[in-house]
């Protein structure tokens, strides 16, 4: 557990916890709630999604490069897990913003 978690009340983690697995399995609403979300936060949006595209053409085209022999193994490996570890910190943001939180 980190710090900031080992400080907190189990039952607060636990209530934490609930309230965001109800915001993602929301149905219908979720639909007006994101909608509402991208048209307040639409510059940061726009970038995100940018982000995104311009960071899966990188991994198609480093996968193009190993397929060639371009690139050796160990490049590969490290450009891969960095490329991968940008999707994840982009993926949190887009969640983040879904949500309306701050989840790390």
């Amino acid at each position: 557990m980190s710090d900031r978690e080992s400080d907190k009340d189990p039952a607060e983690i636990r209530e934490s916890l609930d309230d965001l697995v109800q915001k993602l399995e929301q149905g219908a609403g979720s639909s007006a709630s994101w909608n509402e979300s991208i048209s307040e936060n639409i510059e940061k949006w726009e970038q995100t999604k940018q982000q995104i595209q311009e960071r899966q053409k990188a991994l198609k085209q480093l996968v193009t490069d190993k397929k060639a022999g371009l690139i050796g193994f160990d490049e590969f490996n490290e450009k891969y897990r960095q490329l991968q570890d940008e999707l994840v910190e982009l993926e949190k943001i887009v969640y983040n913003m879904k949500l309306g939180t701050d989840v790390q």
